[in-house]
């Protein structure tokens, strides 16, 4: 019996391995990680901010920044980040300064730059919001490693299937690590810690 028993162990094994081999294969490349020695966030975007004002990679080199992509219609991923990061720079006291927040909507179709402005003022006026044309988008997110994509509801309507990572970025631009969203809070503030005394 114990050696049945063992038996069926290494064939779950097996199955286990085959089964992460095979979701790597389908959906590795669309979730790969940003190369870290990489400055992804220097490729040129250009996309507007929750003033209508344009903005381009320009305007975030030279200061850390921390990028989540969502949207305002979301039911709870990206209110929870949103919030999340409110309070990291509240917890953060002075240094909150020299941290740039940015929320890039993954749904422009609907997120306008009014509609942004109201969302990220909601959680902090410190949170820059972006939008503008989807091809824009689409390039900014693909050059950055970043997923989304428009889910049709039965009712008529649509969801936007996205990443929920935090993605940290070194104020040259390089991929710094990310913010997941089952860490506790304090291993995330001392992440976002370790960003800034980079610099």
């Amino acid at each position: 019996m114990t050696g049945l028993r063992r038996l069926r162990g290494i064939l779950w094994l097996l199955v286990a391995i085959a089964a992460a081999g095979a979701a790597f294969l389908a959906f590795g490349p669309r979730f790969a990680p940003a190369n870290a020695g990489e400055a992804i966030y220097a490729k040129p975007f250009s996309l507007v901010n929750q003033d209508g004002a344009p903005f381009t990679q320009a305007d975030f080199l030279g200061r850390p920044s921390a990028f989540f992509y969502g949207f305002s219609h979301c039911p709870d991923v990206c209110p929870t980040a949103l919030a999340e990061m409110s309070a990291i720079l509240e917890a953060l006291g002075p240094d909150a300064d020299k941290l740039q927040v940015v929320f890039v909507s993954v749904d422009p179709e609907r997120d306008t730059p009014e509609i942004m402005k109201d969302y990220v003022e909601y959680f902090d006026p410190r949170i820059a919001g972006l939008t503008g044309e989807l091809d824009e988008v689409t390039k900014m997110t693909r050059d950055r490693y970043i997923f989304f994509e428009k889910v049709p509801t039965e009712d008529g309507d649509y969801q936007m299937e996205h990443q929920a990572s935090i993605q940290l970025v070194t104020a040259d631009g390089r991929f710094f690590g990310t913010l997941a969203a089952e860490e506790g809070f304090e291993v995330r503030l001392a992440k976002v810690r370790r960003l800034i005394a980079e610099g």
